[in-house]
């Protein structure tokens, strides 16, 4: 029976892990575990400390640009855009801004605001649900094995997931730049994330693979099932190891312990460190598309690193092969690198149009990196909560984005 978004929220709350059915040809270890050491335990390195004296010339155009959102406007009455935000700005490698505004929680069950005494304020270390961003870590993830002679752009993604054999002209170039032709839809049936995980990497494509641009989820989860595959590990603990350990990034990764609970923002209905992506959810929690928690300052260092060419992460022409658009022949709309978005001006404003790269989430989270001015710009929202049908936030975005690009 394929399962209701409600019912995936519930499961994203307390998903049951065991039960029966056949596995996956070759079970991925992708499925968490209620007996698994959490991968939060993995010690990290201190991250590498920023230029100074800061860049303080932007912070004021950032705070209004945020600000203005956390209220009704004109063209979006009847509520704040987001109850709260962090954002994170720097320019070449000098810190430009890093502040909270507004409530990580705000409101109650059924929408009501709480009173102010109950509320709890955004901080500039409030981890939020990154939803989509997951991607770029996915991207990388990809790209190390790539450097290993691990992985082939080109070669058919069924040379390493068997659930792809009946699709054989995908290939995992396809799943990163989103030309592969499968659905934006993620239907979800199974009682086991196992199952789950097992029916989606089994549907076919809705369109023929490498003819135009479909934006969608089941490129990743294919894209972190082959991961998964070709380590023998799973997600949570290679973000951990291989990103977060390296960079110093301590707020980063899957399945967030229920000590820091007091730190993450709250997202729809009663989920708070509890993924909000319904297929994340389904498949336990860890997945290629989204799941992955952090905090503005992590997400900086990240992208910094990217910018400064790699670092312990990737060889520097391996980041210029990420952010180069590999989709000119489909149009400016569909300029995308391996795994991140380029010079998209609906969310990256000013900041576009040489060369920028970068995510959103659906959450209500974004991040910008401009190599011409070196610049990284995280906005960290929690624009789903209470309630996702609420509205979008890209002019929000835009406004950000404008102001470090003016």
């Amino acid at each position: 029976m394929t399962l209701t978004r409600r019912r995936l929220l519930a499961l994203g709350a307390g998903l049951a892990l065991s039960g029966c059915g056949s596995p996956p040809p070759r079970p991925l270890p992708a499925a968490a575990s209620p007996s698994a050491p959490s991968a939060w335990s993995i010690p990290v390195s201190l991250p590498p400390p920023w230029a100074s004296p800061p860049v303080t010339r932007f912070d004021r155009g950032l705070r209004a640009a945020v600000g203005r959102y956390l209220q009704p406007t004109p063209e979006h009455p009847e509520h704040p855009w987001y109850p709260g935000a962090v954002c994170f700005a720097a320019v070449d490698g000098h810190v430009a801004a890093h502040f909270a505004a507004g409530d990580a929680v705000r409101y109650a069950a059924g929408k009501s605001e709480l009173p102010p005494a109950e509320r709890v304020p955004a901080r500039p270390d409030t981890l939020y649900d990154l939803a989509s961003l997951t991607k770029v870590f996915t991207a990388v993830l990809a790209l190390r094995l790539l450097e290993r002679g691990r992985l082939d752009l080109d070669a058919p993604a069924a040379r390493y997931l068997p659930s792809f054999v009946d699709k054989p002209g995908i290939t995992v170039r396809m799943l990163l730049t989103h030309t592969s032709g499968l659905s934006k839809d993620t239907p979800l049936s199974g009682e086991t994330p196992d199952e789950r995980i097992e029916h989606v990497l089994r549907q076919p494509p809705v369109a023929p693979p490498g003819t135009g641009f479909l934006y969608a989820d089941q490129n990743f989860i294919a894209l972190g099932a082959i991961v998964a595959e070709l380590t023998g590990e799973r997600l949570d603990t290679l973000v951990r190891t291989q990103i977060a350990a390296p960079l110093g990034l301590a707020d980063t990764g899957y399945l967030p312990p229920e000590s820091l609970r007091p730190r993450i923002a709250a997202t729809e209905g009663p989920l708070r460190g509890t993924v909000h992506d319904p297929a994340a959810a389904a498949f336990g929690g860890v997945s290629g598309h989204a799941g992955i928690f952090s905090t503005a300052a992590d997400l900086a260092v990240f992208g910094r690193t990217l910018l400064d060419g790699g670092g312990p992460l990737l060889k520097p022409s391996t980041v210029e092969l990420m952010r180069t658009d590999a989709n000119a022949r489909f149009g400016p709309a569909a300029a995308h690198g391996l795994g991140v978005d380029v010079d998209q001006a609906w969310y990256m404003g000013r900041l576009a149009g040489r060369g920028a790269f970068g995510h959103t989430g659906f959450t209500g989270t974004s991040i910008v990196l401009d190599p011409r001015r070196r610049a990284v710009l995280v906005l960290l929202t929690n624009r789903v909560h209470p309630d996702a049908a609420w509205g979008g936030i890209n002019p929000a975005r835009k406004a950000a984005a404008d102001v470090l690009g003016g």
